[in-house]
């Protein structure tokens, strides 16, 4: 378990809805891509003090995703686990959404070697990848103020 020094912590939230989605009390930094195309850290993610790493990946599309990792969260996968082009090797992934409205905000990964049939989450040894594009932090939400159109 990674240890954690905060100040105050504030959960992701998907843009597309503000459900929230992931306590960054489990995000996650050991596993990391050799697929990296940038790797940077960054403190105060999330309210997390320490540094937590940020890799942009790519896609056999040529589609960019800085991705943040999470031992935990609330999207749910969908679809089949494919072991085709997976950043992290040994690893199968499936798609991840929004469970509130359906958007994607990331994928599982699960270690090949420990998938089970039927399986819908990760294992301990498997984690969350989060978008962090398609994520906002809970305290800046809270200082977005909404208001009628004016038309």
């Amino acid at each position: 378990t990674t240890e954690i020094y905060t100040l105050s912590l504030h959960d992701a939230l998907p843009i597309c809805c503000g459900r929230e989605l992931a306590d960054p009390s489990y995000l996650k930094t050991k596993t990391l891509s050799p697929e990296f195309i940038e790797r940077k850290n960054q403190t105060l993610l999330f309210g997390v003090k320490h540094p937590v790493s940020i890799e942009k990946l790519k896609n056999p599309a040529g589609n960019e995703f800085e991705v943040v990792s999470f031992e935990k969260a609330g999207c749910v996968g969908v679809g089949a686990w494919s072991s085709e082009a997976t950043w992290f090797p040994g690893f199968v992934w499936r798609v991840c959404v929004c469970p509130q409205c359906g958007s994607h905000v990331g994928w599982i990964f699960q270690p090949q070697d420990l998938l089970l049939p039927d399986q819908d989450k990760p294992s301990s040894a498997g984690f969350y990848g989060i978008i962090l594009g398609r994520v906002i932090d809970e305290h800046f939400a809270e200082t977005l103020t909404i208001s009628k159109p004016r038309y």
